[in-house]
């Protein structure tokens, strides 16, 4: 039998977001350990390009007119007219055209092309929020029943999918896998000395001190990452601590405006900026330097940056909410106040009190001599890629 086509959906394998990360770690996995069952294939947005990767990977450019022109252009570039597997790893909100092609495609073509049912729809679920009722909203339920198969990203998300679906199937749950022979500790002062050389360049003269409290945060310019809360927190910080403030993001200024919020709260001078793409390595150096990291998101999918955290030996601060919080150790969690809904597809999000962030980081069982943040066992790729291909060859099975 000749291998199937599978073409994956998500954020482009060249961009450092988190879908698009663990977008490449699979494709690279399918393409090196299943090629007699799987003939792989990326397309992906926010991307830089590249002519390196050794699949077909095709470049969305444009968010407006990608689904009626880029993907049929694509899945026949890839398979022609033969039927192959579509595997999104898109957030589930963006994909209600694709499973509900009749009701909600806005574009004729597009529909004509969904309707001669060119692959089977799977998809890799990043549950980052309930709906109403501990269930997600009656479009997302639309959404994921139009999807041939499921799997979710945490024990946490597959309940919300069964629960929301309600008909009786058990959806399978695998979190992402790191490589921990990269992402492990660098050693805090060694870190330290080195951070401003590796992270900020060569030419740059910068150092940050032993005693200095230094923060982490790896997020996105997003609405659900919540800047202003955890800025605040730090803020409140450094009038018991020396404290510095490493923001790693996408963009500055985009819906948060980071640059006045630091200004506002008097830590322009005491923030360490990186945006764009820095390598795994300096991630794992810059992480290894902090002192704590929070994880700033009203709810996370997927949830790298707490994962990638807690292998360099750094303890990671999370919201008590959503699948990635199962992960974490009890002292690194922080209970909301109180949760709002928001968005059209009614997302169930948390509110959190800048006090709170603060007394968690001033924690004494949090420093490093008292506490062992570790990383669970079976998340390192080495040992978790088994259960995804048993996951995927028994879709074909």
């Amino acid at each position: 039998m000749k291998p199937i086509p599978l073409l994956i959906l998500s954020d482009s394998v060249t961009s450092s977001s988190g879908l698009g990360r663990i977008t490449r770690d699979l494709a690279q996995r399918i393409h090196e350990y299943m090629p007699d069952v799987f003939r792989v294939a990326t397309i992906g947005y926010g991307g830089i390009g590249s002519r390196n990767i050794p699949w077909p990977d095709y470049h969305i450019q444009s968010m407006e007119n990608w689904v009626v022109k880029e993907l049929p252009a694509a899945w026949h570039d890839f398979a022609g007219d033969g039927k192959g597997i579509l595997f999104c790893i898109w957030d589930a909100s963006r994909l209600l055209w694709l499973t509900n092609p009749e009701q909600y495609c806005p574009n004729v073509a597009l529909r004509e092309f969904l309707a001669t049912k060119p692959f089977k729809l799977w998809t890799y679920s990043a549950i980052d929020a309930t709906g109403p009722n501990d269930r997600l909203s009656s479009l997302l339920k639309v959404v994921l029943s139009g999807f041939d198969r499921v799997l979710a990203y945490s024990e946490w998300s597959a309940r919300i999918i069964e629960r929301t679906l309600g008909d009786g199937k058990t959806i399978d749950a695998l979190p992402h896998g790191i490589d921990t022979a990269i992402w492990k500790p660098r050693g805090r002062d060694k870190a330290r000395r080195k951070f401003g050389e590796l992270i900020l360049g060569p030419d740059v003269d910068f150092s940050i001190g032993t005693d200095q409290f230094l923060v982490g945060i790896v997020a996105t310019n997003q609405a659900r990452k919540d800047y202003g809360t955890a800025i605040e927190a730090v803020s409140m910080v450094t009038k018991e601590r020396d404290t510095l403030i490493w923001i790693h993001t996408d963009a500055l200024e985009r819906y948060w405006s980071i640059s006045a919020l630091l200004h506002d709260y008097g830590l322009a001078n005491r923030a360490i900026i990186t945006t764009g793409r820095l390598s795994d390595e300096q991630m794992t150096w810059a992480y290894s330097a902090c002192d704590v990291t929070l994880g700033i998101g009203l709810g996370e999918g997927f949830g790298f940056p707490i994962f990638e955290s807690l292998a360099c030996g750094t303890p990671c601060i999370h919201g008590d909410y959503a699948g990635a919080a199962e992960w974490l150790n009890p002292l690194l969690k922080i209970k909301p106040r109180a949760f709002r809904y928001d968005g059209a597809f009614a997302s169930k999000r948390p509110v959190f009190d800048a006090q709170q962030w603060k007394l968690a980081m001033l924690d004494p069982r949090l420093k490093p001599e008292n506490f062992d943040c570790g990383l669970t066992e079976g998340l390192d790729w080495t040992d978790l890629w088994q259960f995804f291909e048993a996951w995927f060859r028994k879709g074909i099975a």
